[in-house]
């Protein structure tokens, strides 16, 4: 049986809607001295300044939920994600509002404002909301009042606008704005929706120049919002495979069920070089026969996800089109691959930089555009292996998702092949330390060779093996030492024994 909420070793005790005998114990407990009142009918236990402060902080939205039911997070605050570094929170209230809540360690402004509107999020089970992005967007256009007003002013929303555009596309502005434009007049922000339009106009270069103020707006207005360095080395990597003889190797288990055993392979190697780590095994079932592990559905949903796009077509056998419309294709292959990682945000190009050791990728702000330039120089690289080399690098070099890059790289790296007639490429566990060591000489030192010969290397280790049987083609990889980690232990074989290359 649940103890009920006295006898409870609660960090905060509230008597705001507990039953009547439970908020008069805690009351008598508080007169005797044994709990702190901080607000009306809000309690600690703890007595230490420090320790309430971070007590608080752990238990603001459960505090404030019981001190203003109601109250929605708004303007900086919802710009920001909630509290702030100092402890401040604008709440917006209709009733209740121009007055402060002092708390140990937070402050609650209340600012006068609409209640929770059409699309504002509930926080748990509380009774307070958070903004949604276009009422954020328009309640920060509001007159700003120094660093530390309640709005986080035109700027900000301009970055946020830009950081949205280059992660999910025009149709997330449009939609911004046809939802902010209704919620305008509900809200009577209709000045600030004149700004709001204005900005997203500029950003879909539908206005007049003149509106923007960031550089990185200026540079989506203008149709260059391109990472110059990473420009400058597509193209000395597509210079190299425009004129590097490289061997023809035709495409291998082109039905079933070797089809089915390569791509199962394939998604294998694929998601445990990247930290999904199953035995082969299990891997088997859960591609070829659907098992999903109880205890990890998320991590079987990645071998089937990777396994989908290369058994199926079209995506395993298409590759996103060249220039404008690169970037929209592939996404919509990263949303079937994380289908079930909702918190990669699939589909969605990332918003957060992103870095492997001390290398860092494209800023979030130059995905896009960098992928629309580097896709139209794979034009002039000659088909098949060479350009499936050029598409695996473009992809990883720009890493643009949360997660899944690798994977994606190798996705469409494969589906040029296939879409040529050629052989796919599968990456061992015991050679994928190689193949990134490879990658990061062409980054940091502009030399692609290393890269491109690996690439030649994988494939003809990968069209060595019989696919037509599963559990043969497993005991054959395992004789290659395909399967282990340590370079300075194993050596990678061929299916015959033999050295490698």
């Amino acid at each position: 049986m649940e103890k009920p909420a006295i006898s409870r070793q609660d960090e905060v005790l509230i008597t705001r809607g507990a039953p009547d005998n439970e908020a008069r114990a805690i009351q008598r407990r508080a007169k005797a001295g044994e709990l702190t009142r901080i607000a009306e009918g809000v309690y600690l236990a703890e007595r230490d300044p420090e320790a309430q402060k971070a007590i608080v902080r752990r238990n603001w939205t459960r505090i404030l939920a019981a001190l203003v039911p109601g109250a929605v997070i708004s303007h900086r605050s919802a710009y920001h994600g909630g509290l702030s570094a100092d402890g401040s929170i604008y709440l917006s209230h209709p009733t209740n509002y121009n007055r402060k809540i002092e708390l140990p360690g937070v402050r609650a402004i209340l600012v006068k404002g609409s209640g929770p509107l059409p699309g504002d999020s509930p926080l748990g089970n509380e009774k307070l909301f958070f903004a949604s992005r276009p009422r954020q967007l328009l309640e920060n256009l509001s007159p700003e009042r120094g660093p530390h007003g309640k709005s986080a002013g035109a700027k900000a929303v301009e970055e946020r606008l830009v950081s949205t555009l280059n992660a999910s596309g025009e149709d997330e502005l449009n939609k911004i704005r046809d939802t902010a434009r209704e919620l305008a007049k509900s809200m009577a922000l209709q000045h600030e929706f004149k700004k709001l339009d204005k900005l997203i106009g500029a950003l879909l270069t539908t206005h007049t120049a003149g509106v923007l103020k960031t550089k990185e707006g200026k540079l989506v207005a203008k149709g260059t919002p391109v990472d110059t360095e990473r420009m400058a080395r597509f193209e000395i990597l597509a210079a190299k495979l425009r004129v590097e003889p490289l061997p023809h190797r035709s495409a291998i288990a082109v039905s079933d069920p070797a089809r089915s055993n390569f791509a199962f392979l394939e998604s294998y190697f694929s998601n445990f070089v990247e930290g999904t780590e199953f035995a082969i095994e299990e891997a088997r079932d859960i591609a070829l026969r659907g098992r999903i592990v109880e205890q990890r559905p998320k991590d079987s949903h990645d071998i089937l996800g990777v396994f989908k796009l290369a058994v199926q077509s079209p995506w395993r056998d298409t590759v996103p089109p060249f220039g404008s419309d690169f970037p929209t294709e592939l996404a919509k292959r990263h949303a079937v691959m994380m289908e079930k990682r909702p918190e990669c945000n699939p589909g969605h190009f990332k918003i957060e930089p992103n870095r492997a050791g001390g290398t860092w990728f494209v800023a979030p702000q130059l995905v896009r555009g960098t992928l629309i330039e580097g896709s139209s120089v794979a034009k002039s690289v000659p088909e098949g292996l060479p350009r499936a080399i050029y598409y695996a690098f473009l992809i990883s070099e720009v890493h643009p998702f949360s997660d899944g890059n690798g994977r994606i790289s190798r996705i469409v790296m494969n589906a040029e092949l296939s879409r040529n007639g050629d052989a796919r490429i599968i990456i061992p566990t015991l050679f994928h330390e190689e193949y990134v060591d490879c990658q990061r000489q062409l980054t940091r030192q502009n030399n692609p060779s290393g890269f491109i010969n690996a690439l030649i290397l994988m494939q003809g280790w990968t069209t060595a093996f019989d696919f037509s049987n599963v559990d043969a083609l497993i005991e054959a990889i395992k004789a290659t030492n395909a399967l282990e980690h340590s370079r300075a232990q194993f050596k990678l074989a061929m299916p015959d024994n033999s050295p490698l290359g």
